[in-house]
């Protein structure tokens, strides 16, 4: 941890007033990168771990928590930008991206964070007591959630959490200006935000189990990987719902159900998440200026772009152009 080398500096001398919130940063295991992480703890009952991760090259973070409390927290890991793999202590390893998160439970410590180096990972992880939810729930959790009350032999119980847009909302508000600041009044901001957030995925959870729609047929299948891969080739483009389902012979209705039981999205939300996944790989791996990207992904106004870009990542395009410069070795 204590290995530093020119890259390290190079990352860590004049640009700490890139840090969008107010914590020690940290460097990475063998001078891989830098960290910074946030820790808050809300009436013994609930917590939040808000963090960024600049990494550089390829790295492993053990994390740790007392023996004693560990066997009653229901933890959660989500991500605003980049991925990682999360090992937990059965030696499985769980594939986080900004689109797929997860919620587990451990008896022992060893859960392990995979980072692939070359990118900036925002990191939001929430923490409740399976004490309080028994409370609020029941001794039995309801439905899917009710795996969470016991351990197997494993010692280890996760399900996968799709972030759908309410989620991707308030994942982003962790990062909001009003929750990175002095302000008095953040961490009660926080606390409501991470309550929603674990809220909000265990609902996710609860209705994975009662989707009436089901997978989908065999021909929504084929039909919702040409509707991708067309909207995909076509980002720049104002795209109509009309148009595309006369593209492809299909009604509204279709269109609608396709995108909810395939991607648990409208098409909207789809198209919108596309752009602005597309726009951050054009800054993050090429360095185009941010008025090209946001031409490049169909914004005709740079402020337009801005605006859902800081709603969708937590900070804004030429924040993350800003790093990509700094996290860029030179030549």
């Amino acid at each position: 941890m204590n290995n530093k080398n020119d890259d390290f500096e190079h990352l860590n001398s004049d640009n700490r007033t890139l840090w969008d919130f107010e914590a020690q940063d940290f460097p990475l295991p063998d001078g891989s990168g830098m960290g910074r992480l946030q820790r808050f703890d809300f009436n013994n009952i609930l917590r939040l771990y808000r963090s960024e991760f600049r990494v550089q090259r390829d790295c492993v973070i053990d994390t740790n928590a007392a023996d004693t409390e560990l066997p009653n927290l229901l933890c959660s890991v989500l991500l605003l930008s980049g991925e990682m793999l999360l090992e937990t202590p059965d030696g499985i390893q769980h594939r986080i991206t900004p689109q797929s998160g997860i919620m587990y439970r451990v008896r022992d410590n060893g859960t392990r964070f995979h980072l692939k180096g070359g990118q900036t990972l925002r990191h939001i992880g929430v923490a409740g007591k399976i004490s309080g939810l028994h409370k609020q729930l029941g001794h039995q959790l309801p439905g899917a959630l009710a795996c969470f009350s016991s351990f197997p032999e494993s010692g280890v119980v996760s399900r996968e959490v799709t972030v759908n847009t309410r989620l991707r909302g308030l994942l982003a508000n962790v990062f909001a200006p009003s929750t990175c600041s002095s302000d008095p009044l953040q961490e009660i901001a926080l606390e409501g935000v991470s309550m929603s957030i674990l809220a909000e995925m265990a609902r996710t959870i609860l209705a994975s189990d009662t989707d009436v729609e089901g997978r989908a047929s065999l021909w929504g299948e084929h039909i919702f990987d040409s509707l991708t891969s067309y909207i995909r080739n076509n980002l720049d483009a104002p795209l109509k719902a009309d148009d595309i389902c006369q593209r492809f012979g299909i009604t509204r209705r279709q269109l609608n159900q396709l995108f909810q039981v395939s991607a648990q999205c409208s098409p909207r939300e789809f198209w919108r998440r596309e752009r602005l996944e597309h726009a951050r790989k054009l800054i993050e791996d090429d360095g185009v200026p941010v008025k090209m990207v946001a031409n490049a992904v169909g914004y005709s106004h740079v402020s337009n772009f801005s605006k859902a870009y800081r709603e969708y990542f937590g900070e804004t395009p030429g924040h993350t152009l800003r790093l990509r410069t700094i996290d860029t070795p030179a030549e």
